[in-house]
């Protein structure tokens, strides 16, 4: 009987060390996932502050280049000069780094009216040589409106510039595609630098 006591305390006392280990390993991996899930969501905040303009504190740059509606609805219209490349050089450029999202993941290129994919063939017309589109979608709402995500359409028109031999100049175009944008936060601005600063 003593024995049988014995054996008794030893296999209780093996048992609560065994849940003992047991609820401190699950323990420890709850707290791991909850601050690998606080890092993510960090993360992803961080990338959705860079990705859109969702018309709090203007601490990005480019984000501070509000339009009111000027299209009918908002959009943005920039000109960017490239020396000493071809349009079909800075074509190709324009195109590669769009090509897997660009700088964030949310351009995708579209089909043109002839059927190619992100820029027309050569026109070679004049001055004129390619022309693009692709679309950009804002993953956060604006502040006037709690839906979302936007989608704005950026359009690329590639020509030799006739003011500086060797030279080509590209005229980039966002426009909100969202019926009664008055104003854009400044995101149609940003679509076009995010784009363009990353060629």
């Amino acid at each position: 009987l003593k024995l049988q006591f014995l054996y008794f305390i030893g296999y209780s006392l093996k048992l609560q060390f065994l849940y003992f280990i047991e609820y401190t390993f699950v323990l420890q991996k709850k707290k791991k996932k909850k601050k690998m899930m606080k890092t993510l969501g960090l993360v992803l905040l961080a990338s959705g502050v860079a990705m859109a303009c969702n018309g709090g504190p203007p601490t990005d740059p480019d984000c501070q280049n509000h339009d009111l509606g000027s299209c009918g609805t908002a959009c943005c219209k920039m000109l960017f000069t490239y020396k000493n490349n071809t349009p079909t050089q800075v074509k190709a450029a324009i195109f590669a780094t769009l090509a897997n999202g660009g700088p964030d993941g949310r351009y995708a290129w579209q089909t043109t009216s002839d059927g190619t994919f992100g820029f027309s063939a050569d026109y070679n017309y004049e001055q004129f040589h390619y022309l693009g589109q692709a679309y950009h979608t804002s993953p956060m709402p604006g502040k006037y409106v709690t839906s979302g995500p936007y989608r704005d359409t950026v359009n690329f028109m590639i020509f030799e510039d006739g003011k500086n031999n060797n030279a080509t100049t590209v005229r980039v175009f966002s426009l909100s595609d969202i019926n009664g944008a008055l104003g854009d936060n400044g995101m149609n601005y940003k679509n076009i630098m995010l784009a363009m600063k990353a060629v």
